[in-house]
């Protein structure tokens, strides 16, 4: 580095230290207002000489710097993907995959209300960290599934993203997984209230409404009380949808692209193409991992699934969102500015498959691991039969000890 007034021409300077002429290669220059300096290849003896150099401040050898990044093993695949540049491969039901991040809070103080079926709130991977906020059908218990395994993705540990943020349970959905888009207006108009609670809270971030459900066309009361709640201050992320076609056509994924600041979330496999069943089109602003998704289940504080569906893509979004809020505390109640930062975060030309029209771009929390691609291991699936819940249930009374986590199935139907 040269003393902060010297700009002297390397190539004069370097023929006044003959023995270091045919031994010092010039790699780099630099040369602004604030600094000038040159990158060298030279040998040891040739330091003391350029010391001694009065234009020059000192001379420093290189080292290497590294990022702060931490990493969590025994990770589901999507994890990966979102935190490595090579993405994943191998086994999409594998739980050996590595989880990268650079901010170990992982979205803490940072709200996420799972507008779904409801949460097992007292699940293992949620660490206490959820809790019921609203239910319009009388009941918070999770009889189908979806939600818990939707909120285990966007939050819960080892297997979500987001696992420092709070998770806070909006039943609008049945058992069956179905219900009315007056239930569903109903949930909101409670987050909104609650949003406006918290915001005069110490350690409030911001809030993420998480919606993996869609209407069979659309419903105009529906995406203006989701615009209204986005410029309020609330982000939101959507599921594309499981019909291959459009995402367009359809409330809330319509509200995608272009059209406001809400997220709307396609699917792809482990190896990264768009998945059959994913809604696509200009509507769809980024591709999150869909296929084969292992996460918390509502049987049992111990028991995981696997699941496929667009359903499953949009919680990974909502936890990087998350993340990315409790790192740019400026981010939390500005959902235009978060979704241009997800959107700029996310890895380009990372999807391959039909696309008609959406961004080529895949989800991404901004971390490298560095993990490189692996070869295909085989696997030997257990036979099993009877309903995935009696599955769990019987192998829970048959064992004496219970493993930490029981998965019920490995046959990852398709969900919203």
């Amino acid at each position: 580095m040269f003393q902060k007034d010297e700009r002297p021409e390397w190539e004069v300077l370097i023929q006044g230290l003959e023995k270091c002429v045919n031994e010092t290669n010039l790699l780099r220059r630099f040369n602004n207002e604030v600094f000038a300096g040159v990158e060298i290849r030279a040998g040891n003896h040739c330091i003391n000489a350029f010391n001694a150099l009065s234009e020059v401040a000192f001379v420093e050898e290189k080292t290497v710097i590294q990022s702060f990044v931490e990493t969590k093993t025994g990770a589901p695949w999507g994890l990966q993907r979102i935190s490595n540049e090579a993405g994943a491969s191998g086994s999409a039901q594998a739980q050996d995959f590595t989880y990268s991040f650079d901010d170990a809070t992982l979205g803490a103080g940072v709200d996420i209300y799972v507008i779904d079926t409801g949460v097992r709130t007292s699940h293992a991977v949620f660490t206490g960290r959820a809790t019921q906020g609203f239910s319009a059908t009388g009941s918070s218990v999770d009889g189908d599934g979806h939600g818990t395994h939707v909120a285990g993705t966007a939050g819960g540990a080892k297997f979500g993203v987001a696992q420092g943020a709070n998770i806070i349970a909006v039943k609008v959905l049945g058992d069956d997984g179905s219900g009315s888009s007056s239930d569903t207006i109903a949930g909101m108009d409670w987050v909104i209230n609650n949003h406006n609670k918290r915001k005069t809270q110490p350690g409030f971030v911001g809030s993420i409404m998480s919606m993996s459900w869609g209407l069979q066309g659309t419903a105009r009361s529906v995406d203006e009380v989701i615009i209204g709640a986005s410029e309020a201050g609330i982000h939101v992320s959507v599921a594309a949808g499981n019909d291959g076609v459009d995402a367009c056509g359809s409330t809330p994924a319509q509200l995608g692209g272009s059209n406001s600041s809400v997220v709307t979330v396609g699917s792809v496999n482990i190896k990264n193409e768009v998945s059959t069943f994913s809604n696509i089109g200009k509507c769809v602003d980024i591709y999150a991992p869909g296929e084969d998704i292992l996460s918390a289940w509502s049987t049992g504080d111990n028991i995981i699934n696997f699941l496929s569906g667009t359903s499953m893509a949009c919680p990974h979004t909502t936890g990087v969102m998350a993340t990315l809020m409790a790192q740019d505390k400026s981010l939390g109640q500005d959902p235009a500015a978060l979704k241009k930062k997800l959107l700029a975060t996310a890895r380009s030309d990372k999807v391959t498959g039909s696309l008609s029209g959406s961004a080529n771009l895949m989800l991404s929390n901004g971390v490298d691991g560095a993990i490189a691609k692996r070869l295909v291991k085989n696997y030997v699936v257990p036979e099993r039969s009877g309903s995935p819940a009696a599955q769990a249930m019987k192998k829970a009374h048959d064992t004496r000890e219970l493993e930490k986590w029981i998965v019920v199935s490995d046959d990852s139907p398709l969900r919203f």
